[in-house]
Order: structure tokens, then C-alpha cells, then sequence
């Protein structure tokens, strides 16, 4: 049987009693994310020992359903449009609306939920998007291409080329800590750098390997660089503890949809939600009053 971490607080709702836990130790949080281990990607890469201090996970479980949260501080993820987090959703909506009303997190998030928690994250947040994202894992087994010599492999000492190509976009920037965290590879001409691939977060300790943005700046576009970055990739992570290594791709990407077909990477196996939103309560007053009166129900439930 389950060993249940403390109930900190306690909420009832249509008929239905919550108790959500706090959870301090990555055994209370794995098996949960290891049954769902393509969508819950990037969670297990916050796992990491450097990164779980970083993160804070809570857990509502109302008769037999539960969901799971995690917010992130976002002290060095990307791209760095203000002060903000993470945010990833697993699990029931109903319990997920539960925890969300206490611990709505920081006014700006990037998050990462199932497409099922669409209406109740719009309950909380303005979305920027609420269109899905098809989910890819990569098979080992396909093979790469030649790969130019103006691909190399990129680290923080590239963040001004990194982030001179983003600017084209204005997406913001990205910090040179995000970049050594992840695996990311560039293609150069005339010295500058045109095009990016990406794995945007790795996980050694738990074999995932998470695909970041894909761009080409849009005077090179049609050149096929995407396709070699993505060779460089695949053969420059072969090597690596990665077994699981999972992209997450618009479908509204022609673009990238063709690449992908072309290098017999194969279908995808779901959807998610993967956006950023602002928080509707922007002082969080009201989630305040709520968590001082789940815990008080906690207390006089004990």
C-alpha cells in the first residue's frame, strides 16, 4: 500500500474531499511520472539533483483521482521574457483545478500540460496559445546523414550569435547557463550562426534527452539546414545515457512535419499542451484566502 506523504491542506468540492499533499522526495514523485514517461519529459529532466531543489510538486487525491503540479523557479530556463516559471500538469482536471486555486504559481509561467486541462487552465491563466503540440520520441535506430563541417556543437560562449538569431523573432533571449544545460547544435555561415537544433533539457539520471526550438533565420530558409542539424544531433547524442529522446512539434510546421518524415523519424504518440500564460489573479490574494482555509480544514481534519 501507498505511504502517503502529510496532509497540508484539505478542500471539498461537489460532494468530493481533496487532500493535497506537499511531495519533498523524488520517490513520491516518479512512479507518477514513469507511468506517462513521453509526456512527462521535461518533469523527470527537473528530477536531476541540481534541478529538484528548484522545483515545487503538489499532489490532490479526491476519491480515486489525483493530479500532480510542479512549479519551477525558471532560474535558467529560456527564452527570458521576465520573471517567471514552470509549469507542468498531470493527472485529473478536477483535482488539477483543486491545486491550482492554492498554488497558482508565478504571474508568468511556460507550461506543460495534458490537452484534457485546457478549460481548467483557462480558469487560471490567459494562454498565449491553446493549440496542441504533437508528441515524437525519437528511435534510436534511424539512421543520420552527412553531416556539414559548418554544424558544430554549441555552448554558453555562443549565446550572443545564440541570441541574435532568436532576436529575429523576438522571442527574448536565452541565458548562457540554459545553454550548457541542454544539447544544442548550430549551423554557421560566413560566421555567423543561421539555424538552431536543440535537445533544451537532458536528464542523465533518468535517460531523457527533451527537443527545444528549431529555427532557421528567415533569410536561409528552404536550405535544408534544419535537416543537418538534426543529423548532427541524433549522431552527436548516439553515445549519450538518453534512451527516451522526445520532441514536441506544431503540427501547423509544415516545415518540420516534412524534415521528420524525410529522416523516417516516425509518427507521433500524442498530444500536449506546451505554451505560456499569465496568471489571472495577478496579486494572488484570492489563492491566499484559500490555502488559509484548506489548512485550517487540514487542522480540524487531523
Amino acid at each position: 500500500m501507498e505511504n502517503h506523504p502529510p496532509t497540508d491542506e484539505v478542500v471539498t468540492r461537489g460532494g468530493v474531499t481533496y487532500r493535497i499533499h506537499r511531495l519533498t522526495e523524488v520517490s513520491q514523485i516518479l512512479p507518477r511520472l514513469e507511468k506517462h514517461r513521453v509526456f512527462s519529459a521535461y518533469a523527470l529532466c527537473q528530477l536531476e539533483p541540481e534541478r529538484f531543489p528548484h522545483t515545487r510538486w503538489y499532489l490532490a487525491q479526491g476519491g480515486s483521482d489525483e493530479a500532480l503540479v510542479m512549479h519551477g523557479t525558471g532560474s535558467l530556463r529560456g527564452p527570458v521574457l521576465g520573471l517567471g516559471g514552470d509549469l507542468f500538469c498531470l493527472g485529473d482536471p478536477a483535482a488539477l483545478d483543486v491545486i491550482l486555486s492554492l498554488h497558482p504559481g508565478p504571474r508568468y509561467v511556460r507550461l506543460w500540460a495534458q490537452v484534457k486541462h485546457g478549460p481548467t487552465l483557462r480558469r487560471h491563466y490567459l494562454l498565449r496559445t491553446g493549440r496542441p503540440v504533437l508528441l515524437f520520441p525519437n528511435r534510436s535506430e534511424v539512421e543520420v546523414g552527412p553531416i556539414e563541417p559548418r554544424v558544430k556543437r554549441l555552448t554558453g560562449a555562443d549565446i550572443r550569435e545564440i541570441n541574435r538569431l532568436f532576436r529575429c523573432e523576438s522571442i527574448g533571449f536565452y541565458r548562457a547557463a540554459f545553454i550548457d544545460r541542454g544539447r544544442w547544435y548550430g549551423y554557421f555561415e560566413d560566421e555567423h550562426l543561421v539555424a538552431v537544433s536543440s535537445f533544451e533539457t537532458v536528464s542523465p539520471t533518468y535517460g531523457v534527452a527533451l527537443g527545444g526550438r528549431a529555427l532557421t533565420h528567415p533569410k536561409y530558409r528552404g536550405r535544408h539546414y534544419i535537416r543537418n542539424l538534426m543529423y548532427a544531433r541524433k549522431h552527436g547524442e548516439a553515445s549519450r545515457p538518453y534512451p527516451l529522446r522526445v520532441d514536441t512539434v506544431d503540427p501547423a510546421n509544415q516545415s518540420m512535419m516534412r524534415h521528420r518524415s524525410r529522416l523516417g523519424l516516425g509518427p507521433p504518440v500524442g498530444e500536449s499542451l506546451e505554451t505560456t500564460a499569465f496568471r489571472r489573479d495577478p496579486v494572488g490574494l484570492v489563492s491566499l484566502i484559500r490555502r488559509f482555509l484548506a489548512r485550517r480544514q487540514a487542522t480540524n481534519s487531523a
